[in-house]
């Protein structure tokens, strides 16, 4: 635990897991859905040895009250979360920096709430002399009950041993679609066969005895747990299974969770128009900002 700054925020180093979720706990579950990713990816850390050299900074105010938090596991983005005033942005930034520019760190930019990130960014790059581009506009939904809707042929299955290459086809299509961060092949290979091996949540949409959509549930919270990776492939799309193995996962995660979460791509209406026909509700929109 190593602490840097000595002005109005101080920002904190942590190694463990467990005892920063321990300190940064009670902010986050403020708004534990709009925070799922944070507390996900804490879950995750404690949970298992996937990430490696996590960056796990605490964010606290002269009077010793935690504020924020900045999480990292390279090489994605920075998960930012703040519960200050815009105008104290700049000094935690400066902060910031000088923790990167003093440990040899680099982000390649931010991830948080929609204002939280733009305030974020334009204080980093007045600093730094970055410059920023918007890579995904998001929204953040919370899903309690699943809607009764029209559901398209087939049904729900676990992804199991021997559909390691079909599953790596698609986790590298998903990627490709999002152009979020690149991913080789053969990673996306390896990150198959984890996931079959060590995942409880990860099903395909099958007609016929084919695959043909899948989703996955991951990163839990106290209460919740994350839909992602949803991905259909080109042939088989504006065929329904999309909306069918969503409502489908969803609903089983209900059985074992009081809620589910979901990011969104705003700039896709089609998908945003389907998690709301399923029930899922807008809890706050998000930001990921690259930085170069």
């Amino acid at each position: 635990m190593k602490k840097w700054g000595d002005e109005m925020f101080k920002l904190t180093k942590y190694r463990d897991a467990a005892t920063f979720k321990e300190r940064v706990y009670t902010l986050l579950m403020e708004n534990e859905a709009a925070n799922n990713l944070p507390l996900g990816l804490l879950n995750s850390m404690i949970l298992s040895d996937n990430y490696k050299d996590p960056l796990l900074l605490l964010v606290e105010d002269e009077s010793h009250s935690v504020v924020g938090s900045f999480i990292m596991t390279p090489p994605h983005y920075l998960v930012s979360t703040l519960k200050v005033g815009k105008e104290d942005i700049q000094g935690i930034v400066e902060q910031l920096q000088g923790f990167c520019e003093a440990n040899g760190v680099t982000f390649p930019g931010f991830v948080a709430e929609k204002e939280t990130a733009l305030h974020l960014t334009h204080a980093w790059c007045h600093v730094t002399g970055d410059r920023f581009e918007v890579k995904m506009n998001q929204r953040v939904y919370q899903l309690n009950e699943v809607n009764d809707i029209p559901m398209s042929e087939g049904d729900l299955v676990p992804v199991q041993k021997g559909h390691e290459q079909i599953l790596a086809r698609w986790i590298y299509g998903f990627v490709q679609d999002t152009e979020v961060l690149p991913m080789s092949y053969d990673e996306a290979l390896e990150r198959a066969g984890d996931m079959i091996e060590n995942e409880s949540y990860v099903y395909f949409w099958q007609v016929n005895g084919e695959p043909v959509s899948m989703a996955r549930g991951a990163r839990r919270t106290e209460n919740g747990i994350t839909v992602n990776f949803v991905y259909t492939p080109l042939n088989q799309r504006k065929k329904g299974y999309a909306s069918s193995v969503v409502a489908e996962l969803s609903r089983l995660l209900l059985k074992d969770y009081s809620f589910c979460t979901l990011y969104t791509d705003l700039d896709n209406p089609t998908s945003n128009k389907i998690y709301k026909e399923i029930g899922y509700k807008p809890v706050c929109d998000s930001l990921m900002i690259s930085i170069a």
